[in-house]
């Protein structure tokens, strides 16, 4: 049964992002739609629980540390985060990349590990991070590998927007499902960063219930679309095979 106090609650927290660390009532309940005395009552709540603290000034709120314990738990994602991480890094510093493995939520990926070679580019990703699901090599990766009626369940808040965000969308989904269906990965050559390009791949439980993504990416004069196509995918592809077990059945 849907407990929508529950989910107001959840909304609120999703309100705050590394780009709005700190929010007041009024600005909350203009982000989620809620009548300001709702809100009101839910942050009194989430505050009283250790989820929400006061900021730097007395009228803003932010995400308090009680929430670290639940994060945590998520981006561990049942273990394979910790088990990824040393792969990740011996991908990272044998190609001077970075490598980030991520998990849906929404219209977005989020990365929940990520392993970066010293000196590379910085372009400010960190675990937490979320990338557009449908303008990034994790995102694409992701929807490359499930069916096509959860594809488009998963584009459609993307749709109702319109414009040219789902215009854009759209190519680039079409384009990444025919590289996956070519060669089980997928490829962003400069589309989200002008200097950077990527290379994705899914990573998928033996049920093929569970879906997550790998990435890895660096700059675009040193990995060319020949060397993410020859010597990075079967890398990537190959820890892809060995993570989907840690996923479950």
């Amino acid at each position: 049964m849907y407990v929508t106090a529950l989910a107001r609650g959840i909304e609120v927290l999703r309100c705050f992002t590394p780009e709005r660390p700190e929010l007041g009532t009024s600005e909350i309940a203009r982000l989620t739609g809620l009548p300001q005395p709702t809100v009101y009552r839910l942050c009194y709540t989430l505050s009283d629980l250790g989820c929400l603290m006061p900021g730097r000034s007395p009228d803003k709120l932010r995400v308090a540390p009680g929430v670290l314990s639940l994060g945590h738990a998520a981006v561990t994602h049942g273990g394979i985060a910790d088990l990824a991480h040393p792969m990740m890094n011996t991908l990272a510093n044998e190609f001077d990349a970075s490598v980030s493995l991520g998990a849906r939520d929404r219209t977005s990926m989020v990365i929940v590990q990520r392993s970066e070679a010293p000196g590379i580019v910085n372009v400010n990703l960190h675990i937490g991070s979320a990338l557009d699901l449908a303008n990034s090599s994790l995102g694409w990766a992701w929807l490359a590998a499930i069916n096509d009626e959860a594809r488009k369940d998963a584009l459609e808040p993307i749709k109702r927007v319109g414009g040219d965000r789902w215009r854009k969308a759209q190519n680039h989904v079409k384009i990444a499902l025919s590289e996956y269906e070519r060669g089980g990965f997928v490829l962003n050559l400069g589309k989200s960063h002008p200097d950077i390009n990527a290379i994705g791949v899914p990573v998928i439980s033996p049920s093929r219930i569970r879906v997550m993504a790998l990435t890895c990416g660096g700059v675009r004069t040193s990995m060319t679309r020949e060397r993410l196509e020859n010597d990075v995918a079967p890398r990537l592809v190959s820890l892809a095979q060995q993570l989907s077990l840690a996923l479950g059945p």
